[in-house]
C-alpha cells in the first residue's frame, strides 16, 4: 500500500506531499511456522521426550541461517524453532526443524529458563484463584494482579535444578491498604510462595508506587512473525529501501526492538543491520534488580491506520506511545509507520514487567538516521527509586559496501599530536567527551562516502555498570549480543561487550559500532519517561 502524508503546515505542503511510503510483507507467515512446528512436535523423537509429562508450548519462531556471508546479511528464515517447557522434569526443550516441514528434526534440552508467556501468567493466576485468602481478594477486586520484575525466580535447588516459579504482583485496589505483595507461583506443583518483606530480594512491594496506571492489556509474545520491505520515495525517486523486523521477531538472546536490515539510502548501502540487542537497568544502592531486560514483548499503543503487513500499520497521523499519551493503553501492537514532516518514523512500544520501552527510528529525507529509545513505567514500588537505564545499539555498517570501511574519531580541541580527525586502527572502546565534541565516523576508504555518529545530548556517560560508551569492532558472524539472557545477577546483567575486543585491525574491512546511551531515570523529574539516542549523518553521498 502507498500513503501520502496529509498537509499539517501550509508552508511544508510540497515537501510533505512528496514523501511516499510503500510497505510489503516479507518472510514466512505465522501459519507456515505453526504448521512446521506442529509437524515437528509429532515426530517420534519429540513425542518420546514428552510422553507422560506436563508440558506447554511456549513459543514458535523462525530461525535465520547460522552465518552471515561477507557480502550479505542473514536471509529469510529457513528453519523453525519451538520452545517447550517440561514442568515434570523442570527443563526446556528446543525443537528445531525445516520450515517446509521435512523430517529433519532436532531436539535438545536446556536448563535456561525461558521468559514467561501470557498463557503461563494466566495459569499462575488460576493457581492464585484457588488460594484461600488471595483467591477471595482477587475475585472481589481488592487485589489487582500485575506482571512484576523479576518475572521469574531463578533460585537453584540443592541438586542444581530451578523450579519454574513465576512472579505475580498483587496490588491493593486502594493505596490506603498495605496488602501489596509479590508472590511466586510454582507452576508444576501449583504452590504459592510468599517472601519476607512481601517481595523477592530484587524487588519491592510497598504502599507507595510510581508510574502510570497499568492497563494490563495483552502483549505479543516472542516469535510472532512480522517482517516487511519498506521503500520511501519522493517525486518518484527512491530515497530509502530497507527490511524492518517487528520486535516480536527480532534477533538476539532477548530480542532487539524494531530491527532494521539492508538499509540503503539513494541506492547505496548504509547498514547491514541496526538494533538494540542489550538493555539493562541498575538501581541506586541496588534498591531493586539489577535486571537484564528483554526487547521482544510488544505492548499496546495508539496508532490509527491500515494494517499492511503482519505487525505493521501505516498511519495517516502520528502514533502515540505511553511517552506521548501518558496512558498505558492503545489499539495496536507491532510497528507503526508514519510520515512526520521530512521524516519517516518507525515505532513500537515494548513491555518488560512494569517497564515500558519505546523503540523508534527516524529516517530523514536528507539521509540522516535517528535511532531512539525511550523509558517509561507503569505503577510499581521500585521505579520510585533512582535507577539507570543502559541501551546498547549494534550498528553493523556497510557504508557504500562493507569491505572497505574504516572508523575515524573527531575531537575539538584535538588530542595531543593529532588533527581533529584521526583513524582508529584497531578494535577499541571509547568514551564520550563533550568537552571535545567527540563523534565517530564510518567511511568507505575507496569512495569517500561516510556516516558520522553524533552522540545525543541526553545520552549520558558510562559508569562502572554501564561499561562503555562506544565500541569499534571488526564484524564477526554471530556476534549479535553477549549471549546473556534475563538475569538479576550484577556481574551477568552488565553488558559483556569488552570480550569482543581482540585488538584486530578495523581498517579497510567490515566494521560494527556498538553505541550506548545511559539514562538516570528519576520519576520525580520525568514522570512519564525520556528519549535518548544519537544521530547518523551522511557525507559525500
Amino acid at each position: 500500500m502507498v500513503y501520502d502524508e496529509e498537509c499539517r503546515h501550509p508552508d511544508d505542503w510540497r515537501r510533505m506531499a512528496e514523501l511516499k511510503v510503500e510497505i510489503v510483507p516479507w518472510g514466512p507467515a505465522q501459519e507456515e511456522l505453526e504448521a512446521a512446528a506442529s509437524t515437528a512436535l509429532g515426530h517420534p523423537d519429540v513425542e518420546a521426550e514428552l510422553d507422560g509429562v506436563d508440558h506447554r508450548l511456549l513459543s514458535v519462531a523462525g530461525v535465520e541461517p547460522a552465518a552471515e556471508a561477507d557480502d550479505e546479511d542473514a536471509g529469510e528464515p529457513g528453519r523453525v524453532q519451538a520452545t517447550v517447557y517440561d514442568y515434570t522434569n523442570e527443563r526446556a526443550l528446543i525443537v528445531e526443524t525445516r520450515l517446509d516441514g521435512g523430517e529433519d528434526v532436532a531436539v535438545r534440552e536446556t536448563v535456561r529458563q525461558p521468559l514467561p508467556t501470557g498463557d503461563e501468567f494466566d495459569a499462575a493466576l488460576e493457581t492464585l484463584a484457588g488460594d484461600p485468602e488471595l483467591g477471595r481478594a482477587l475475585r472481589s477486586g481488592d487485589l489487582r494482579p500485575y506482571r512484576p520484575m523479576p518475572p521469574l525466580l531463578l533460585e537453584a535447588q540443592p541438586d542444581g535444578t530451578v523450579e519454574r516459579t513465576l512472579a505475580v504482583g498483587l496490588r491493593p485496589a486502594t493505596q490506603a491498604d498495605d496488602a501489596h505483595e509479590i508472590v511466586g507461583v510454582k507452576l508444576a506443583r501449583g504452590e504459592v510462595v510468599h517472601f519476607e518483606g512481601n517481595a523477592p530480594a530484587s524487588a519491592r512491594a510497598q504502599a507507595a508506587s510510581c508510574g502510570v496506571d497499568d492497563a494490563r492489556q495483552r502483549t505479543t509474545g516472542r516469535g510472532t512473525p512480522g517482517r516487511a520491505r519498506v521503500t520511501v520515495k519522493r517525486d518518484g525517486e527512491t530515497l530509502w529501501t530497507l527490511v524492518v523486523v517487528r520486535p516480536a521477531a527480532s534477533s538476539g538472546t532477548n530480542g532487539s526492538g524494531v530491527e532494521l536490515r539492508r538499509v540503503a539510502y539513494r541506492g547505496k548501502r548504509v547498514l547491514r543491520r541496526a538494533h538494540v540487542p542489550i538493555l539493562n537497568v541498575r538501581y541506586r544502592r541496588d534498591a531493586c534488580g539489577p535486571f537484564r531486560d528483554w526487547q521482544f514483548e510488544e505492548g499496546m499503543f495508539s496508532a490509527r491506520g491500515a494494517d499492511v503487513a503482519p505487525g505493521f500499520r501505516l498511519c495517516p497521523t502520528k502514533a502515540r506511545t505511553i511517552l506521548e499519551s501518558g496512558r498505558d493503553r492503545g489499539n495496536f501492537r507491532g510497528v507503526a509507520v508514519y510520515v512526520d514532516g521530512d521524516e519517516v518514523v518507525l515505532v513500537s512500544e515494548l513491555e518488560a514487567g512494569w517497564y515500558r520501552y519505546i523503540s523508534r527510528w527516524r529516517l530523514h529525507a536528507d539521509g540522516t538516521i535517528e535511532p531512539r529509545f525511550g523509558f517509561g513505567a507503569v505503577e510499581n514500588s521500585c521505579v520510585c527509586r533512582l535507577h539507570h537505564h543502559h541501551a546498547y545499539w549494534r550498528l553493523d555498517f556497510d557504508v557504500a559496501g562493507g569491505a572497505r570501511n574504516e572508523v575515524r574519531e573527531f575531537n575539538d580541541p584535538p588530542l595531543p599530536g593529532r588533527g581533529n580527525w584521526h583513524g582508529l586502527r584497531n578494535e577499541i572502546r571509547r568514551k564520550r567527551d563533550r568537552r571535545r565534541k567527540r563523534r565517530w565516523q564510518v567511511r568507505n576508504t575507496a569512495s569517500g562516502e561516510s556516516y558520522t555518529l553524533i552522540p545525543g545530548a541526553n545520552d549520558g556517560r558510562a559508569d562502572a555498570f554501564g561499561v562503555g560508551d562506544l565500541w569499534a569492532l571488526r564484524h564477526r558472524p554471530g556476534q549479535l549480543d553477549d549471549g546473556v539472557g534475563f538475569t538479576t545477577d550484577p556481574a551477568e546483567a552488565r553488558a559483556g561487550l569488552n570480550r569482543f575486543l581482540n585488538g584486530e585491525s578495523i581498517r579497510d574491512t567490515n566494521v560494527v559500532l556498538w553505541y550506548a546511551s545511559h539514562f538516570a531515570h528519576d520519576l520525580h523529574e520525568h514522570e512519564v519517561g525520556h528519549i535518548v539516542g544519537p544521530r547518523l549523518v551522511p557525507d559525500d553521498w
